[in-house]
Protein backbone atom coordinates (compact mmCIF):
# COMPACT_ATOMS: atom_id res chain seq x y z
CA UNK A 1 0.00 0.00 0.00
CA UNK A 2 2.87 2.41 0.71
CA UNK A 3 4.52 1.59 -2.59
CA UNK A 4 1.18 2.27 -4.22
CA UNK A 5 0.83 5.55 -2.31
CA UNK A 6 4.27 6.79 -3.35
CA UNK A 7 3.76 5.90 -7.03
CA UNK A 8 0.25 7.38 -7.07
CA UNK A 9 1.55 10.56 -5.39
CA UNK A 10 4.19 11.13 -8.07
CA UNK A 11 1.82 10.30 -10.94
CA UNK A 12 -1.03 12.42 -9.55
CA UNK A 13 1.12 15.50 -9.01
CA UNK A 14 2.63 15.26 -12.49
CA UNK A 15 -0.81 14.60 -13.99
CA UNK A 16 -2.15 17.78 -12.39
CA UNK A 17 0.72 19.79 -13.82
CA UNK A 18 0.14 18.50 -17.36
CA UNK A 19 -3.65 18.85 -17.06
CA UNK A 20 -3.35 22.50 -16.02
CA UNK A 21 -0.83 23.12 -18.79
CA UNK A 22 -2.93 21.38 -21.47
CA UNK A 23 -6.34 22.72 -20.46
CA UNK A 24 -5.37 26.18 -19.25
CA UNK A 25 -6.57 27.84 -16.04
CA UNK A 26 -10.08 28.60 -17.34
CA UNK A 27 -10.93 25.11 -18.68
CA UNK A 28 -9.27 23.44 -15.68
CA UNK A 29 -11.49 25.54 -13.41
CA UNK A 30 -14.58 24.62 -15.48
CA UNK A 31 -13.78 20.90 -15.20
CA UNK A 32 -13.42 21.15 -11.42
CA UNK A 33 -16.57 23.15 -10.80
CA UNK A 34 -18.73 21.01 -13.15
CA UNK A 35 -17.31 17.90 -11.50
CA UNK A 36 -18.18 19.47 -8.17
CA UNK A 37 -21.86 19.70 -9.14
CA UNK A 38 -21.88 16.01 -10.08
CA UNK A 39 -20.00 15.06 -6.92
CA UNK A 40 -22.64 16.75 -4.76
CA UNK A 41 -25.07 14.03 -5.81
CA UNK A 42 -22.52 11.29 -5.16
CA UNK A 43 -23.18 11.51 -1.41
CA UNK A 44 -26.01 9.01 -1.92
CA UNK A 45 -23.66 6.44 -3.42
CA UNK A 46 -20.95 7.17 -0.84
CA UNK A 47 -23.51 6.46 1.87
CA UNK A 48 -24.39 3.05 0.43
CA UNK A 49 -20.70 2.27 -0.13
CA UNK A 50 -20.00 2.79 3.57
CA UNK A 51 -22.97 0.59 4.47
CA UNK A 52 -21.82 -2.15 2.07
CA UNK A 53 -18.27 -2.17 3.43
CA UNK A 54 -19.47 -2.27 7.02
CA UNK A 55 -21.92 -5.15 6.50
CA UNK A 56 -19.58 -7.19 4.29
CA UNK A 57 -16.74 -6.84 6.80
CA UNK A 58 -19.06 -7.60 9.73
CA UNK A 59 -20.27 -10.79 8.02
CA UNK A 60 -16.65 -11.83 7.46
CA UNK A 61 -15.91 -11.22 11.14
CA UNK A 62 -18.79 -13.55 12.06
CA UNK A 63 -17.62 -16.21 9.53
CA UNK A 64 -21.11 -16.45 8.00
CA UNK A 65 -20.61 -17.30 4.30
CA UNK A 66 -24.32 -17.64 3.46
CA UNK A 67 -25.12 -14.25 4.95
CA UNK A 68 -22.05 -12.76 3.23
CA UNK A 69 -23.32 -13.84 -0.20
CA UNK A 70 -26.73 -12.33 0.51
CA UNK A 71 -25.14 -9.05 1.68
CA UNK A 72 -22.96 -8.73 -1.43
CA UNK A 73 -25.79 -9.52 -3.83
CA UNK A 74 -28.19 -7.11 -2.14
CA UNK A 75 -25.51 -4.42 -2.05
CA UNK A 76 -24.78 -4.71 -5.77
CA UNK A 77 -28.45 -4.49 -6.77
CA UNK A 78 -29.00 -1.52 -4.47
CA UNK A 79 -26.05 0.30 -6.06
CA UNK A 80 -27.38 -0.28 -9.57
CA UNK A 81 -30.82 1.07 -8.63
CA UNK A 82 -29.29 3.97 -6.70
CA UNK A 83 -26.99 4.83 -9.62
CA UNK A 84 -29.96 5.11 -11.98
CA UNK A 85 -31.82 7.35 -9.51
CA UNK A 86 -28.80 9.64 -9.18
CA UNK A 87 -28.45 9.91 -12.98
CA UNK A 88 -32.10 11.04 -13.24
CA UNK A 89 -31.66 13.59 -10.44
CA UNK A 90 -28.51 14.98 -12.05
CA UNK A 91 -30.16 15.34 -15.45
CA UNK A 92 -33.00 17.31 -13.87
CA UNK A 93 -31.47 19.40 -11.13
CA UNK A 94 -27.78 19.30 -12.05
CA UNK A 95 -28.33 20.70 -15.53
CA UNK A 96 -30.55 23.46 -14.14
CA UNK A 97 -27.80 24.41 -11.70
CA UNK A 98 -25.20 24.32 -14.47
CA UNK A 99 -27.08 26.77 -16.69
CA UNK A 100 -28.57 29.04 -14.04
CA UNK A 101 -26.15 29.26 -11.13
CA UNK A 102 -22.56 28.52 -12.16
CA UNK A 103 -20.26 31.28 -13.33
CA UNK A 104 -19.04 29.82 -16.66
CA UNK A 105 -18.06 31.88 -19.74
CA UNK A 106 -20.90 31.83 -22.30
CA UNK A 107 -18.70 30.52 -25.11
CA UNK A 108 -17.80 27.43 -23.04
CA UNK A 109 -21.32 26.50 -21.89
CA UNK A 110 -21.79 24.02 -24.75
CA UNK A 111 -18.60 22.17 -23.86
CA UNK A 112 -19.48 22.37 -20.16
CA UNK A 113 -22.76 20.54 -20.97
CA UNK A 114 -20.89 17.58 -22.49
CA UNK A 115 -18.33 17.59 -19.66
CA UNK A 116 -21.33 17.33 -17.34
CA UNK A 117 -22.75 14.36 -19.28
CA UNK A 118 -19.46 12.47 -19.24
CA UNK A 119 -19.05 13.23 -15.53
CA UNK A 120 -22.52 11.80 -14.85
CA UNK A 121 -21.70 8.64 -16.82
CA UNK A 122 -18.39 8.29 -14.96
CA UNK A 123 -20.18 8.65 -11.63
CA UNK A 124 -22.67 5.90 -12.55
CA UNK A 125 -19.88 3.49 -13.49
CA UNK A 126 -18.05 4.27 -10.24
CA UNK A 127 -21.22 3.69 -8.21
CA UNK A 128 -21.80 0.17 -9.51
CA UNK A 129 -18.12 -0.64 -8.82
CA UNK A 130 -18.34 0.24 -5.12
CA UNK A 131 -19.50 -3.17 -3.78
CA UNK A 132 -16.50 -4.78 -5.48
CA UNK A 133 -14.12 -2.23 -3.93
CA UNK A 134 -15.72 -2.84 -0.53
CA UNK A 135 -15.28 -6.60 -0.91
CA UNK A 136 -11.57 -6.30 -1.76
CA UNK A 137 -10.98 -4.09 1.30
CA UNK A 138 -13.08 -6.32 3.59
CA UNK A 139 -11.02 -9.35 2.57
CA UNK A 140 -7.88 -7.22 3.08
CA UNK A 141 -6.48 -7.95 -0.39
CA UNK A 142 -4.56 -4.68 -0.25
CA UNK A 143 -1.97 -5.65 -2.86
CA UNK A 144 -4.64 -5.97 -5.56
CA UNK A 145 -6.20 -2.72 -4.42
CA UNK A 146 -2.81 -1.04 -4.65
CA UNK A 147 -2.03 -2.34 -8.14
CA UNK A 148 -5.41 -1.27 -9.52
CA UNK A 149 -4.94 2.19 -7.98
CA UNK A 150 -1.53 2.50 -9.65
CA UNK A 151 -3.08 1.45 -12.96
CA UNK A 152 -5.80 4.08 -12.54
CA UNK A 153 -3.28 6.85 -11.85
CA UNK A 154 -1.13 5.74 -14.82
CA UNK A 155 -4.11 5.76 -17.18
CA UNK A 156 -5.04 9.26 -16.06
CA UNK A 157 -1.47 10.41 -16.68
CA UNK A 158 -1.64 8.92 -20.18
CA UNK A 159 -4.89 10.80 -20.75
CA UNK A 160 -3.41 14.21 -19.98
CA UNK A 161 -0.28 13.48 -22.04
CA UNK A 162 -2.60 12.71 -24.96
CA UNK A 163 -4.12 16.18 -24.56
CA UNK A 164 -0.77 17.72 -25.49
CA UNK A 165 -0.74 16.15 -28.96
CA UNK A 166 -4.43 15.92 -29.96
CA UNK A 167 -5.81 18.99 -31.75
CA UNK A 168 -9.44 18.87 -30.63
CA UNK A 169 -11.32 20.49 -27.77
CA UNK A 170 -9.10 19.32 -24.92
CA UNK A 171 -11.64 19.78 -22.15
CA UNK A 172 -14.23 17.63 -23.92
CA UNK A 173 -11.65 14.95 -24.76
CA UNK A 174 -10.39 14.87 -21.18
CA UNK A 175 -13.89 14.25 -19.80
CA UNK A 176 -14.51 11.49 -22.37
CA UNK A 177 -11.25 9.70 -21.53
CA UNK A 178 -12.01 9.85 -17.79
CA UNK A 179 -15.25 8.01 -18.52
CA UNK A 180 -13.45 5.32 -20.52
CA UNK A 181 -10.93 4.81 -17.71
CA UNK A 182 -13.74 4.40 -15.16
CA UNK A 183 -15.40 1.81 -17.42
CA UNK A 184 -12.18 -0.19 -17.79
CA UNK A 185 -11.51 -0.20 -14.04
CA UNK A 186 -15.06 -1.32 -13.35
CA UNK A 187 -14.46 -4.49 -15.43
CA UNK A 188 -11.10 -5.12 -13.75
CA UNK A 189 -12.64 -4.95 -10.25
CA UNK A 190 -15.49 -7.25 -11.33
CA UNK A 191 -13.19 -9.87 -12.86
CA UNK A 192 -10.84 -9.87 -9.85
CA UNK A 193 -13.67 -10.32 -7.36
CA UNK A 194 -15.30 -13.03 -9.49
CA UNK A 195 -12.10 -15.06 -9.50
CA UNK A 196 -11.16 -14.55 -5.86
CA UNK A 197 -14.33 -14.36 -3.75
CA UNK A 198 -17.21 -16.84 -3.60
CA UNK A 199 -19.82 -14.20 -2.79
CA UNK A 200 -19.12 -12.39 -6.08
CA UNK A 201 -19.67 -15.45 -8.29
CA UNK A 202 -23.33 -16.27 -7.84
CA UNK A 203 -25.41 -13.17 -8.49
CA UNK A 204 -29.20 -13.20 -8.47
CA UNK A 205 -31.65 -10.43 -9.24
CA UNK A 206 -33.22 -10.73 -5.83
CA UNK A 207 -32.95 -8.41 -2.85
CA UNK A 208 -33.09 -9.89 0.64
CA UNK A 209 -35.70 -7.76 2.43
CA UNK A 210 -34.23 -8.01 5.92
CA UNK A 211 -30.72 -7.12 4.72
CA UNK A 212 -32.14 -4.39 2.50
CA UNK A 213 -33.96 -2.78 5.44
CA UNK A 214 -30.94 -3.05 7.71
CA UNK A 215 -28.54 -1.60 5.15
CA UNK A 216 -30.88 1.22 4.19
CA UNK A 217 -31.52 2.11 7.84
CA UNK A 218 -27.75 2.32 8.35
CA UNK A 219 -27.24 4.23 5.08
CA UNK A 220 -30.13 6.59 5.75
CA UNK A 221 -28.49 7.93 8.88
CA UNK A 222 -25.04 7.82 7.30
CA UNK A 223 -26.37 10.09 4.55
CA UNK A 224 -26.19 13.08 6.89
CA UNK A 225 -22.45 12.62 7.39
CA UNK A 226 -21.79 12.15 3.70
CA UNK A 227 -23.94 15.15 2.84
CA UNK A 228 -21.85 17.29 5.17
CA UNK A 229 -18.65 15.95 3.57
CA UNK A 230 -19.84 16.82 0.06
CA UNK A 231 -21.10 20.26 1.08
CA UNK A 232 -17.82 21.02 2.82
CA UNK A 233 -15.89 20.21 -0.34
CA UNK A 234 -17.85 20.57 -3.57
CA UNK A 235 -20.41 22.95 -2.02
CA UNK A 236 -17.75 25.42 -0.95
CA UNK A 237 -16.01 25.06 -4.34
CA UNK A 238 -19.28 26.14 -5.97
CA UNK A 239 -19.53 29.10 -3.58
CA UNK A 240 -16.01 30.13 -4.60
CA UNK A 241 -17.12 29.97 -8.24
CA UNK A 242 -20.14 32.17 -7.55
CA UNK A 243 -18.15 34.78 -5.63
CA UNK A 244 -14.77 34.70 -7.42
CA UNK A 245 -15.10 32.86 -10.77
CA UNK A 246 -13.26 29.94 -12.39
CA UNK A 247 -9.74 31.28 -11.67
CA UNK A 248 -10.14 30.61 -7.94
CA UNK A 249 -11.66 27.22 -8.82
CA UNK A 250 -8.46 26.41 -10.68
CA UNK A 251 -6.43 27.22 -7.53
CA UNK A 252 -8.79 25.14 -5.40
CA UNK A 253 -8.60 22.33 -7.97
CA UNK A 254 -4.81 22.25 -7.66
CA UNK A 255 -5.18 22.25 -3.88
CA UNK A 256 -7.63 19.35 -4.08
CA UNK A 257 -5.13 17.40 -6.19
CA UNK A 258 -2.41 17.95 -3.57
CA UNK A 259 -4.82 16.88 -0.83
CA UNK A 260 -5.81 13.68 -2.63
CA UNK A 261 -2.20 12.83 -3.45
CA UNK A 262 -0.88 13.36 0.09
CA UNK A 263 -3.85 11.61 1.70
CA UNK A 264 -2.94 8.43 -0.21
CA UNK A 265 -0.18 7.76 2.31
CA UNK A 266 -2.55 8.05 5.26
CA UNK A 267 -5.67 6.45 3.77
CA UNK A 268 -3.60 3.45 2.70
CA UNK A 269 -2.70 2.83 6.34
CA UNK A 270 -6.25 3.58 7.53
CA UNK A 271 -7.87 1.33 4.92
CA UNK A 272 -5.72 -1.56 6.12
CA UNK A 273 -6.78 -1.02 9.76
CA UNK A 274 -10.53 -0.36 9.31
CA UNK A 275 -11.54 -4.01 8.68
CA UNK A 276 -9.66 -5.06 11.83
CA UNK A 277 -11.66 -2.59 13.95
CA UNK A 278 -14.96 -3.84 12.50
CA UNK A 279 -14.02 -7.50 13.01
CA UNK A 280 -12.84 -6.82 16.58
CA UNK A 281 -16.15 -5.16 17.46
CA UNK A 282 -18.08 -7.98 15.72
CA UNK A 283 -16.22 -10.39 18.05
CA UNK A 284 -16.82 -8.12 21.12
CA UNK A 285 -13.05 -7.59 21.51
CA UNK A 286 -13.33 -3.95 22.59
CA UNK A 287 -9.86 -3.81 24.14
CA UNK A 288 -8.27 -4.51 20.76
CA UNK A 289 -10.67 -2.09 19.04
CA UNK A 290 -9.66 0.69 21.44
CA UNK A 291 -5.98 -0.02 20.84
CA UNK A 292 -6.49 0.12 17.07
CA UNK A 293 -8.40 3.41 17.31
CA UNK A 294 -5.84 5.11 19.57
CA UNK A 295 -2.71 3.89 17.82
CA UNK A 296 -4.24 4.22 14.37
CA UNK A 297 -5.12 7.87 15.00
CA UNK A 298 -1.68 8.66 16.40
CA UNK A 299 0.31 7.02 13.62
CA UNK A 300 -1.97 8.48 10.94
CA UNK A 301 -1.12 11.93 12.27
CA UNK A 302 2.61 11.16 12.33
CA UNK A 303 2.56 9.77 8.78
CA UNK A 304 0.77 12.87 7.56
CA UNK A 305 3.28 15.11 9.36
CA UNK A 306 6.14 13.75 7.23
CA UNK A 307 4.39 15.20 4.16
CA UNK A 308 2.47 18.14 5.60
CA UNK A 309 5.46 19.80 7.28
CA UNK A 310 7.71 19.95 4.17
CA UNK A 311 4.78 21.09 2.03
CA UNK A 312 3.87 23.88 4.48
CA UNK A 313 7.50 25.01 4.64
CA UNK A 314 8.19 25.00 0.90
CA UNK A 315 4.75 25.54 -0.67
CA UNK A 316 5.77 28.37 -3.08
CA UNK A 317 8.93 26.56 -4.22
CA UNK A 318 7.16 23.21 -4.68
CA UNK A 319 4.30 24.75 -6.65
CA UNK A 320 6.68 26.71 -8.88
CA UNK A 321 8.68 23.54 -9.52
CA UNK A 322 5.54 21.50 -10.14
CA UNK A 323 3.37 23.87 -12.21
CA UNK A 324 4.07 25.96 -15.27
CA UNK A 325 1.71 28.67 -13.98
CA UNK A 326 0.59 28.88 -10.34
CA UNK A 327 -2.96 30.27 -9.97
CA UNK A 328 -3.56 32.98 -7.40
CA UNK A 329 -4.44 31.80 -3.87
CA UNK A 330 -2.96 28.33 -4.49
CA UNK A 331 -0.16 28.72 -1.91
CA UNK A 332 -2.44 29.72 0.97
CA UNK A 333 -5.02 27.09 -0.04
CA UNK A 334 -2.42 24.32 0.10
CA UNK A 335 -0.91 25.39 3.43
CA UNK A 336 -4.22 25.63 5.29
CA UNK A 337 -5.44 22.41 3.69
CA UNK A 338 -2.49 20.58 5.27
CA UNK A 339 -3.61 21.88 8.69
CA UNK A 340 -7.18 20.79 7.98
CA UNK A 341 -5.99 17.31 6.97
CA UNK A 342 -4.14 16.96 10.27
CA UNK A 343 -7.34 17.83 12.14
CA UNK A 344 -9.41 15.47 10.03
CA UNK A 345 -7.09 12.49 10.41
CA UNK A 346 -7.56 12.49 14.20
CA UNK A 347 -11.28 11.88 13.69
CA UNK A 348 -11.13 9.10 11.09
CA UNK A 349 -10.75 6.14 13.45
CA UNK A 350 -13.25 7.64 15.90
CA UNK A 351 -15.82 7.72 13.10
CA UNK A 352 -15.06 4.15 12.10
CA UNK A 353 -15.40 2.97 15.69
CA UNK A 354 -18.99 4.20 15.69
CA UNK A 355 -19.76 2.88 12.20
CA UNK A 356 -18.38 -0.55 13.09
CA UNK A 357 -20.59 -0.68 16.19
CA UNK A 358 -23.62 0.06 14.00
CA UNK A 359 -25.57 2.55 16.14
CA UNK A 360 -25.13 5.70 14.10
CA UNK A 361 -28.45 7.57 14.31
CA UNK A 362 -27.60 9.94 17.16
CA UNK A 363 -24.00 10.30 16.01
CA UNK A 364 -25.06 11.39 12.52
CA UNK A 365 -27.76 13.73 13.77
CA UNK A 366 -25.35 15.54 16.07
CA UNK A 367 -21.97 15.33 14.33
CA UNK A 368 -23.34 15.41 10.78
CA UNK A 369 -25.51 18.44 11.53
CA UNK A 370 -22.54 20.21 13.10
CA UNK A 371 -20.42 19.71 9.98
CA UNK A 372 -23.32 20.80 7.75
CA UNK A 373 -22.89 24.27 9.25
CA UNK A 374 -19.79 24.70 7.06
CA UNK A 375 -21.74 25.82 4.00
CA UNK A 376 -23.98 28.49 5.59
CA UNK A 377 -21.11 29.83 7.69
CA UNK A 378 -18.86 30.09 4.62
CA UNK A 379 -21.65 31.74 2.62
CA UNK A 380 -22.27 34.36 5.32
CA UNK A 381 -18.56 35.14 5.59
CA UNK A 382 -18.04 35.31 1.82
CA UNK A 383 -21.13 37.47 1.31
CA UNK A 384 -19.55 40.02 3.68
CA UNK A 385 -16.37 40.21 1.64
CA UNK A 386 -14.45 37.33 3.20
CA UNK A 387 -11.30 35.80 1.70
CA UNK A 388 -11.58 32.62 -0.44
CA UNK A 389 -9.65 30.80 2.28
CA UNK A 390 -12.62 31.11 4.64
CA UNK A 391 -14.04 27.74 3.60
CA UNK A 392 -11.00 25.89 4.96
CA UNK A 393 -10.97 27.94 8.17
CA UNK A 394 -14.62 27.07 8.83
CA UNK A 395 -13.90 23.39 8.22
CA UNK A 396 -10.98 23.39 10.68
CA UNK A 397 -13.13 25.00 13.38
CA UNK A 398 -16.02 22.57 12.88
CA UNK A 399 -13.67 19.57 12.70
CA UNK A 400 -12.36 20.33 16.18
CA UNK A 401 -15.89 20.53 17.58
CA UNK A 402 -16.87 17.32 15.79
CA UNK A 403 -13.91 15.42 17.25
CA UNK A 404 -15.07 16.21 20.79
CA UNK A 405 -18.56 14.97 19.92
CA UNK A 406 -17.11 11.80 18.37
CA UNK A 407 -15.16 11.06 21.53
CA UNK A 408 -18.34 11.26 23.57
CA UNK A 409 -20.18 8.81 21.28
CA UNK A 410 -17.25 6.35 21.31
CA UNK A 411 -17.21 6.49 25.11
CA UNK A 412 -20.94 5.77 25.19
CA UNK A 413 -21.05 2.96 22.59
CA UNK A 414 -17.80 1.05 22.98
CA UNK A 415 -16.27 2.36 26.20
CA UNK A 416 -13.36 4.32 24.69
CA UNK A 417 -11.70 6.60 27.26
CA UNK A 418 -11.97 10.16 25.94
CA UNK A 419 -9.51 11.55 28.51
CA UNK A 420 -6.90 8.96 27.49
CA UNK A 421 -7.47 9.79 23.80
CA UNK A 422 -7.14 13.54 24.38
CA UNK A 423 -3.95 13.23 26.45
CA UNK A 424 -2.11 10.44 24.64
CA UNK A 425 -3.26 11.13 21.09
CA UNK A 426 -4.62 14.64 20.45
CA UNK A 427 -2.46 16.67 22.83
CA UNK A 428 0.70 14.72 22.05
CA UNK A 429 0.21 15.03 18.29
CA UNK A 430 -0.46 18.77 18.24
CA UNK A 431 2.43 19.54 20.61
CA UNK A 432 4.78 17.71 18.25
CA UNK A 433 3.44 19.53 15.18
CA UNK A 434 3.54 22.96 16.86
CA UNK A 435 7.11 22.34 18.09
CA UNK A 436 8.29 21.40 14.58
CA UNK A 437 6.79 24.57 13.08
CA UNK A 438 8.26 26.67 15.93
CA UNK A 439 11.77 25.31 15.28
CA UNK A 440 11.40 26.08 11.57
CA UNK A 441 10.25 29.66 12.31
CA UNK A 442 13.13 30.21 14.75
CA UNK A 443 15.62 28.86 12.21
CA UNK A 444 14.27 31.20 9.54
CA UNK A 445 14.30 34.20 11.92
CA UNK A 446 17.64 33.64 13.68
CA UNK A 447 19.80 31.74 11.20
CA UNK A 448 18.71 31.66 7.55
CA UNK A 449 15.67 31.50 5.30
CA UNK A 450 17.35 29.03 2.95
CA UNK A 451 14.63 26.58 1.93
CA UNK A 452 16.89 23.53 2.06
CA UNK A 453 18.00 24.38 5.60
CA UNK A 454 14.38 24.88 6.68
CA UNK A 455 13.34 21.55 5.16
CA UNK A 456 16.26 19.80 6.85
CA UNK A 457 15.34 21.29 10.24
CA UNK A 458 11.67 20.40 9.76
CA UNK A 459 12.31 16.78 8.80
CA UNK A 460 14.94 16.18 11.52
CA UNK A 461 12.67 17.69 14.17
CA UNK A 462 9.78 15.54 12.96
CA UNK A 463 11.85 12.35 13.14
CA UNK A 464 13.26 13.10 16.61
CA UNK A 465 10.03 14.34 18.18
CA UNK A 466 7.88 11.54 16.75
CA UNK A 467 10.45 8.93 17.82
CA UNK A 468 11.06 10.13 21.38
CA UNK A 469 7.82 11.97 22.24
CA UNK A 470 5.22 10.47 19.95
CA UNK A 471 6.11 6.79 20.48
CA UNK A 472 6.59 4.62 23.52
CA UNK A 473 9.82 2.73 24.23
CA UNK A 474 8.07 -0.51 23.26
CA UNK A 475 7.03 0.92 19.90
CA UNK A 476 10.56 2.18 19.23
CA UNK A 477 11.89 -1.30 19.98
CA UNK A 478 9.42 -2.89 17.56
CA UNK A 479 10.37 -0.49 14.76
CA UNK A 480 14.08 -0.98 15.46
CA UNK A 481 13.66 -4.78 15.23
CA UNK A 482 11.67 -4.48 12.00
CA UNK A 483 14.35 -2.32 10.40
CA UNK A 484 17.11 -4.63 11.63
CA UNK A 485 15.29 -7.70 10.21
CA UNK A 486 14.72 -5.95 6.88
CA UNK A 487 18.41 -4.96 6.57
CA UNK A 488 19.60 -8.45 7.45
CA UNK A 489 17.26 -10.00 4.91
CA UNK A 490 18.46 -7.68 2.18
CA UNK A 491 22.13 -8.18 3.01
CA UNK A 492 21.72 -11.96 2.81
Amino acid sequence: MYLRSFVVLLITLYTSRIALQALGIEDYGIYNVVGGVVAMFSMLSTTMSGASQRFITYALGQNDEVHLKKVFNTSLLIHIILGLIIVVLLEIFGLWFLYNKLNIPAERLGVAFWVFQFSVATLFVNIISLPYNATIIAHEHMVAFAYISILEASLKLGAVLLLLVILVDKLLLYAAIMFCIALLLRFIYSIYCYRRFQEARHLAFHIERDIFKEMFAFAGWDLIGNASLVLRNQGIDILLNIFFGVTVNAAKGICNQVQRAVSQFVTGFQTAVYPQITKSIAQNDFYRAHSLINNGSRFSFFLLCFFAVPIIIATPQLLSLWLVEVPKYTVIFVRWTMVYMLCDTLSRFLIHGILAYGKIRNYQLVVGSTKLLALPLAYIWLSHGGSPIVGIWVNIFLEMIAMCLLLNFNRKYNGLSWTNYLKKVVLRCWIIFATIILFVILTKTLISGNIFLLLFVGVICAVLLISFVGMSAHERTIIHEKIKTYINRKSN
